[in-house]
């Protein structure tokens, strides 16, 4: 008697109209239970991968992939650091999109109508057009002779109280040295454009002038904060910083997106670790109805497990019958727990159904993305559950003295 023998067994138990009608009840749920957790593992992970995947999006089309910074002083030499920088990318394989020298300066931005607190970024402005996460709501670059243009973020200019065409004024805390002391430094600037990232924090504190604007706030003169770098593949920035840290060295500090957002990725993982941990539970909570449904068989079938015996099958016959059909109830539930699941996910996908707030979320539909790395752990954690919560019931048919069984009826 082989495997196939254990199959046919298996198979006639599982799908048999005689069996008790409780056990099939209790079979049915244990198959819908662990259906209902597999596919509810599968869309709330598909949907967490999705939400991942947005958020990198964002943060690499808004940030740079690279930041090189000066220590202890202005960064004057910022052209002759990118010329190296162009070169060693080109020796080493690495493929630039672009690198451009920025000012990075904190301060309150005032109106009439209000204030806020913003971060007030200098950069060449023919730059922005090629930043494919800011979208412009309104206005534009401004006209070719403005002298102090700003483009704010929508919910800055809404917390302001300003459109296109207004003024504010930019205070710099660490201002000029008077005989009465340090004084701030207040510049007028002009709002020419509104623009959108998706993310709430970029278009709460986020605004942008042209590179020489910014240089006369800070009082940088020719000097910049520092230069930052886009890669055609922004994965391979960390590898980038590291060589460019130890290439450029002290007084340069060298610092790539997957490190400046390590926190940020890292919670995320760990929400998604921790969602897989409790969804789980549901898969557990149906197999321990698988045990109860496989006792009861037993119980049901000890006259032909007895029988069984007398005709020469050995315990591990037995013992392999009963796992066969825990791992059939499983499968069953596992499988349609699995089309149910993918079914769902390429739904959400294609009919955005469930709208999320904007000023909350960084996309206004449930982002969905299947990794097929996830869905193969979720079916297998399935799958051993089964098998585990199936052995101890399978052990007990074992273990079954036909002779006392035969002799009892």
């Amino acid at each position: 008697m082989g495997l196939g023998f254990e199959w046919f067994v298996a198979r006639r138990y599982v799908f048999s109209r005689k069996r008790n009608r409780l056990t099939g009840v209790i079979a049915n749920i244990s198959m819908a239970g662990i259906a209902i957790g597999v596919a509810a593992l599968i869309v709330v992970i598909a949907v967490m991968t999705g939400f991942q995947d947005i958020l990198k999006e964002k943060i690499l089309s808004a940030n740079p992939h690279v930041v090189v910074e000066r220590l202890g002083g202005p960064f004057v030499e910022f052209s002759r650091v990118k010329d190296r920088i162009e070169k060693m990318a080109r020796k080493e394989g690495f493929s630039l999109e672009a690198i451009y020298p920025f000012v990075s300066r904190q301060g309150l931005m005032i109106s009439p109508a209000g204030e806020a607190g913003v971060v007030l970024k200098g950069l060449p402005f023919e730059k922005v057009r090629e930043m494919r996460a800011l979208r412009m709501v309104s206005g534009g670059l401004g006209p070719e002779g403005e002298t102090s243009p700003v483009l704010l973020g929508k919910r800055l200019a809404e917390r302001l109280g300003v459109s296109v065409g207004d003024r504010v004024r930019f205070l710099l805390p660490r201002g000029r040295v008077t005989p009465l002391g340090l004084m701030p430094r207040f510049t007028t600037l002009r709002v020419v454009g509104i623009f959108e990232t998706g993310l709430y924090d970029f278009d709460l504190s986020l605004a942008l002038v042209p590179l020489p604007v910014a240089q006369k706030i800070a009082g940088l003169g020719a000097g910049v904060t520092g230069l930052e770098i886009k890669l055609r593949d922004p994965f391979r920035a960390h590898d980038l910083a590291r060589r460019l840290s130890t290439a450029l060295g002290y007084p340069y500090y060298v610092v790539d997106w997957q490190t400046l957002n390590r926190s940020l990725f890292s919670a995320l993982k760990l929400e998604k670790t921790g969602m897989f941990v409790v969804l789980t539970l549901i898969v557990v909570v149906a197999a321990f109805n698988i045990v109860a449904a496989l006792v009861m068989l037993v119980s049901e079938k000890r006259p032909d497990i007895a029988l069984l015996k007398v005709l020469g099958a050995t315990e591990r016959i037995i013992l392999r019958v009963f796992l066969l059909s825990g791992i059939l109830l499983g499968g069953i539930g596992t499988g349609l727990g699995l089309g149910l699941g993918l079914a769902l996910c390429a739904f959400l996908s294609r009919y955005p159904v469930i709208k999320l707030p904007s000023d909350v979320y960084p996309v206004d539909y449930l982002p969905v993305r299947v990794e097929a790395w996830d869905v193969t752990i979720i079916v297998v954690s399935a799958l051993v559950l089964t098998l585990l919560a199936a052995l101890f019931p399978a052990r007990q048919a074992a273990k079954l003295p036909p002779a006392e069984v035969l002799r009892h009826g």
